[in-house]
């Protein structure tokens, strides 16, 4: 007897479709058969096949979109009732993240629906994992600002720009070079960090030699090390405070 595929743990992404969703129908019952939760199910639908999740016959189905539209209920302090239990941790979170900023989460649910269509295109970026913290608009992206930082011609783009006008490479928040450092072996090597908000990001935007820095190893991963991000700025105030 062939074992029941079980059905993958919504995502970020998932739930930030569905939390907008709801957001701007908190009166609503959700019925499986309503027409708005019809159409919310196909988008939510676009977008885990975009991030290649695969499950049974149930996945992201009219009913799963349903209970989870009601689970937010449990976090909806303007809500008389307590909604569905049986919520996960993350829906708390991205409530807690997002639901007091309806603008920005607009602007959030927009650009990932503009690179799923650019996914079912096959223009969308795909990216191996790697142990980079997801950003809290959600893996796709999370794919994207990571493209547009490993963009080979862009990224040499930056660095001839940035060696014209300083006449040598370094991170531009600790300043370490690795040329210094290691000599001929670190000779043009440096990393390059997008700097646009995620938000903002659509698959297949040209990206500016000024949406990019220079940064070390160690300083990019510090800035991706977890949620929320850090800005440049914000990297260079916790070197400061530690010099």
């Amino acid at each position: 007897m062939a074992e029941t595929k079980r059905n993958p743990p919504w995502t970020r992404d998932e739930l930030l479709i569905a939390l907008h969703y709801y957001l701007d129908h908190a009166g609503d019952y959700f019925s499986p058969t309503g027409e708005g939760v019809l159409e919310l199910t196909v988008r939510i639908s676009q977008v885990a096949k975009a991030l290649g999740l695969t499950g049974s016959d149930t996945l992201r189905n009219a009913n799963g979109v349903s209970m989870k539209l009601l689970n937010f209920r449990a976090h909806d302090p303007n809500h008389d009732t307590k909604g569905l239990s049986r919520g996960n941790k993350l829906e708390e979170v991205v409530w807690a993240e997002f639901a007091d900023d309806p603008a920005e989460l607009k602007k959030v649910v927009t650009s990932i629906l503009n690179v799923t269509q650019a996914a079912k295109d096959g223009d969308a970026p795909v990216l191996p994992d790697d142990d980079l913290t997801e950003a809290p608009e959600g893996q796709l992206l999370t794919r994207v600002h990571r493209y547009r930082e490993r963009n080979a011609a862009i990224v040499k783009r930056k660095k001839a720009s940035y060696l014209r006008y300083h006449g040598h490479l370094c991170c531009e928040a600790c300043g370490f070079d690795f040329q210094v450092a290691y000599g001929k072996r670190g000779e043009g090597f440096i990393e390059c960090h997008h700097t646009r908000p995620v938000s903002e990001l659509i698959s297949g935007q040209t990206t500016k030699l000024a949406d990019l820095v220079l940064l070390c190893a160690n300083c990019h991963r510090m800035i991706h090390a977890s949620r929320p991000w850090w800005t440049v700025e914000k990297l260079r105030e916790a070197l400061r405070q530690q010099s």
